[in-house]
């Protein structure tokens, strides 16, 4: 007799419960993923053969040498 007083609970519970778990699936699904060049090492500015250094030391040469060229036109004008 109880099963049949919670048969219309169950109808009202289920199609949420479903679609719920549905979209926590197909979310966890097609969630991204890092691929694993990423997080086999970590790259520090300190190491001396990060890229994350490299890149550092390319763009603190870029920005020394804009200065400079900067410097040079404002002579020029002059």
């Amino acid at each position: 007799m109880i099963i049949y007083r919670a048969v219309p609970f169950l109808l009202i519970a289920a199609p949420p419960a479903i679609l719920l778990l549905a979209v926590l699936a197909l979310g966890s699904c097609t969630m991204a993923r890092t691929s694993e060049a990423t997080t086999s090492r970590a790259g520090f500015y300190s190491d001396p053969d990060s890229y994350a250094g490299q890149e550092l030391v390319k763009e603190l040469d870029r920005r020394a040498v804009r200065a400079q060229l900067q410097r040079v036109s404002e002579e020029a004008q002059r």
